[in-house]
């Protein structure tokens, strides 16, 4: 296991400032852009995606890339691994993508980022700051620790079995919370025809 910078093992790129390529929504450049409500806990909410009308053709490293990471610069950051599934959507200025070129898997990185602690190490010398907003200096300094690739995966594959275990709860408690209505309905409609 290792510590090593982020900026060692990754290039960090910031988004585009989406003012200086804005065009009319008649402009045939339409984009679809990730918006700050999109990055949800590890995932991309893809009901908070946005068309973006350019006013010219925009780079592809301005647009998210599988296997890649997706992180905001204000808190919550809420990194999230781009899959085949949410590649080719427009970065804003608010966010940076995360390519990682050595010694770790995407889902590792993007657990280890979404920790408090990280967290707390990332806001620590933006205390006075009412955003809570950090740079990308920051992250590129951001010490990490990185096991062998053979223990990031079986943190993935336990945090992978945990998301489902908190999944099946929660259908688990809403099913119990249906069965419970309907037995409070069957006993107030037992009731009233008697």
């Amino acid at each position: 296991m290792a510590f090593c910078r982020l900026g060692d093992i990754s290039i960090i790129q910031m988004g585009l400032i989406l003012a200086r390529k804005k065009a009319n929504c008649d402009s045939r450049h339409t984009y679809k852009r990730l918006t700050l409500r999109a990055l949800e806990n590890d995932s991309v909410n893809l009901k908070a995606i946005e068309p973006f009308y350019s006013e010219g053709s925009l780079q592809n490293e301005y647009l998210t890339k599988a296997g890649t990471l997706i992180m905001k610069l204000s808190y919550p950051f809420n990194p999230a691994v781009i899959t085949e599934d949410t590649e080719g959507y427009l970065i804003p200025s608010q966010m940076v993508s995360i390519k990682l070129v050595k010694h770790a898997l995407p889902e590792y990185l993007c657990l280890y980022l979404s920790q408090d602690f990280v967290a707390k190490r990332l806001l620590a010398n933006y205390f006075c700051i009412a955003q809570r907003a950090i740079t990308v200096d920051s992250l590129l300094n951001l010490k990490v620790m990185v096991p062998s690739l053979k223990n990031q995966r079986i943190i993935c594959d336990y945090y992978q079995n945990y998301r489902q275990i908190c999944r099946l709860r929660e259908n688990l408690e809403k099913e119990e919370r249906a069965i419970m209505k309907n037995i409070f309905f069957v006993l107030h409609k037992d009731k009233e025809q008697k």
